[in-house]
């Protein structure tokens, strides 16, 4: 019979752009996710959504397969907080998140392993370095000799504390990320086997001084699909591999050991994994060449909308505003895009997302079917200058995700603005105002990718607008930072920067 065990589980999950005007509060989680005890358990059932309205099997319902298909085990429910990707969390939104966290894994008494659902790019105010790594150092400390999984986003920026803190380590490998539930049963059904002494894990990981390259980064096609399928090869040929992972940073951080990561974990074999994680990073190394899509200006991004194939003209045209994206923490409260299609109208119909807690709230003011001229002027705090707008109020939704959400009808613009930063990755946004995100020519999108599996059936046209913002990727790409990286500066070889990353 195999040993009984105990395994406490939680999620603390954030991505920072330092660039957002907006901080991460307690609030922001309460928004989106904020589950204690049995609630968190209780949201991994097969008839519950584990990450409400946007995920149903996420990494925690990958451990609880893999806990059930294990048998013995023994879930202790802690809690699983998720933000949508903003500016830095707050010191009193991360003490208060740790405090609960750690305060509800004492009290559960003696557990043999920890699981813990993190991104690896969040950013704490007063708190230097990683704060997933500073948080896996006090879950060892509150329950010593507990062994400690963690599952960590693709644009993770894996660090030498994190490696050394954590004993198992697995990343999302696909990207847009569909890949939660199998990377939690992966990781939890390692965590189970070494418990069990069943394997006994080995690491390597090596750190690439690259910040942007890659083409799209896209795991299913593009360039960055070579070293994607390179793992799955990797992992064909040889039994002893239990993990591998390839971390392509989220740049909007302010860390200053940002860089590409490739991470291997094998059963017992140190050298195969050190091979095996140099074979890896000379793959990712090939990439960091690989341009990005070409960004098209607003007039050549509007001109593609109208002359879009044949194929495409039934269904709307995805502009994606790249400096203003919501899924990499940007507040989705720039006005460009929208001051400029109301100086000129491009004789399309276009549906345009806004963050705007003044333009809401005069529009809720107002009320449904009333008319509204007021200046947009987005999210406080980005210094833009005020968007005379002048339309009707088609439609109102009350706390929702996105807070109160209003529908103004400025003619060909339909524009939907929020209180809190626009979810319109999900065609929900839209929907709940009563627009039909189908029913347009455009829509603006304030998401890189993440969008496009849930607008699948809608929108299958994709064009990237260069647009100014907190999401800036050629800005991000060219900030400094202590080591030379590329693209900022042309480093020959890989090596030495990884040397002193891993210290």
């Amino acid at each position: 019979m195999p040993r009984p065990l105990r395994i406490a589980f939680a999620r603390l999950f954030h991505e920072a752009c330092v660039a957002s005007p907006l901080p991460t509060t307690l609030d922001n989680f309460e928004r989106v996710l904020l589950l204690r005890g049995q609630d968190a358990l209780d949201s991994l059932r097969w008839d519950r959504w584990e990450i409400p309205g946007l995920i149903p099997y996420a990494e925690l319902g990958g451990l609880a397969r893999a806990a059930s298909k294990a048998g013995d085990v023994t879930l202790v429910p802690l809690l699983s907080a998720l933000a949508v990707p903003s500016g830095k969390i707050t010191a009193a939104t991360w003490d208060t998140l740790t405090g609960e966290l750690l305060q509800r894994l004492a009290d559960a008494g003696p557990v043999d392993g920890v699981f813990l659902a993190l991104h690896g790019s969040m950013r704490v105010e007063g708190v230097p370095g990683s704060p997933e790594a500073e948080l896996v150092r006090r879950v060892k400390q509150v329950a010593p000799g507990a062994k400690v999984a963690v599952t960590l986003d693709l644009h993770a920026n894996l660090t030498a504390d994190l490696v050394a803190a954590a004993d198992v380590i697995q990343s999302f490998r696909a990207n847009p990320h569909w890949d939660l539930f199998p990377t939690g049963l992966r990781a939890g059904r390692t965590l189970i086997r070494l418990l069990r002494d069943e394997v006994r894990p080995a690491t390597a990981w090596r750190k690439l001084p690259v910040v942007l390259g890659g083409g799209a980064g896209i795991s299913l096609f593009g360039p960055a699909k070579a070293v994607f399928d390179r793992m799955k090869q990797q992992h064909r040929r040889h039994a002893a591999l239990l993990h591998t992972s390839f971390n392509m940073v989220h740049p909007f951080s302010d860390a200053d050991d940002i860089g590409w990561t490739v991470h291997v974990m094998t059963d017992g074999d140190p050298d195969l994994a050190a091979r095996l994680a140099d074979d890896l990073a000379d793959a990712a190394w090939t990439l960091r060449e690989a341009p990005l899509p070409p960004f098209l200006s607003l007039d050549d991004a509007l001109d593609a909308v109208r002359t879009r194939p044949l194929v495409h003209r039934p269904f709307p045209s995805t502009v994606m505003d790249m400096g203003d994206g919501v899924l990499s923490g940007a507040s989705g409260g720039s006005t460009w895009v929208l001051s400029r299609l109301t100086a000129r109208p491009a004789g399309l119909r276009s549906l345009i997302p806004l963050h705007d807690p003044a333009l809401v709230e005069a529009a809720l003011t107002a009320g449904a079917g009333a008319s509204v001229t007021h200046d947009a002027v987005g999210t406080p705090g980005l210094g833009q200058d005020p968007v005379p707008v002048s339309g009707t109020v088609r439609g109102i939704a009350r706390d929702t995700a996105c807070g109160d959400t209003a529908w103004l009808d400025l003619g060909e613009i339909q524009l939907v603005a929020s209180t809190q930063p626009p979810l319109s990755a999900h065609p929900r946004y839209f929907r709940e105002v009563g627009l039909d995100p189908r029913r347009a020519d455009l829509i603006l999108q304030k998401s890189f990718f993440q969008y496009r599996i849930l607008y699948a059936g809608i929108s299958h046209h994709h064009i990237p607008l260069a647009s100014p913002g907190p999401t800036d990727l050629h800005a991000a790409a060219r900030r400094p930072l202590p080591q030379p990286t590329w693209p900022s500066h042309d480093v020959p070889d890989w090596r030495p920067f990884d040397r002193i990353m891993r210290g």
